[in-house]
């Protein structure tokens, strides 16, 4: 009977736990949290933001990095790079999809206004 009640209490804190985790990282968080990688040049864990990361090729994965480090090389040379995102507004569509207005920072004092597409996972919200 006391397993029985430890094993009830266990799973429903860890059930407690996924859903707040879930509720506290909304789409909004999460984009602004991919971008400050990107700002911050860790394009590593910018990646790991996307959806489908983990079964990208190895190859594939490599060809993106490079593409990602000559967007900030890039950025960094006509812009003084990325500061920072912010979060303007956030459109979820079922539950699953969003769509994040951020706007982003440049060094020279410009803003640009990006859509990022997310998707929600049994991680969290993701890069689409």
């Amino acid at each position: 009977m006391k397993r029985t009640a430890l094993l009830f209490v266990v799973g429903l804190a860890s059930l407690l736990l996924t859903a707040c985790r879930h509720k506290e990282n909304t789409p909004s968080e999460a984009a602004e949290r991919y971008y400050s990688y990107l700002a911050k040049g860790d394009v590593d864990h910018y990646m790991r933001g996307m959806a489908d990361y983990d079964q990208l090729p190895e190859e594939y994965r490599s060809q993106l990095r490079d593409m990602f480090l000559q967007y900030l090389d890039r950025e960094e040379q006509s812009r003084q790079g990325i500061l920072s995102a912010t979060a303007l507004r956030d459109t979820v569509i079922d539950g699953r999809l969003a769509h994040v207005f951020l706007e982003v920072l440049f060094g020279d004092s410009t803003r640009e206004q990006v859509s990022l597409p997310l998707v929600l996972t049994d991680e969290g919200w993701r890069m689409k």
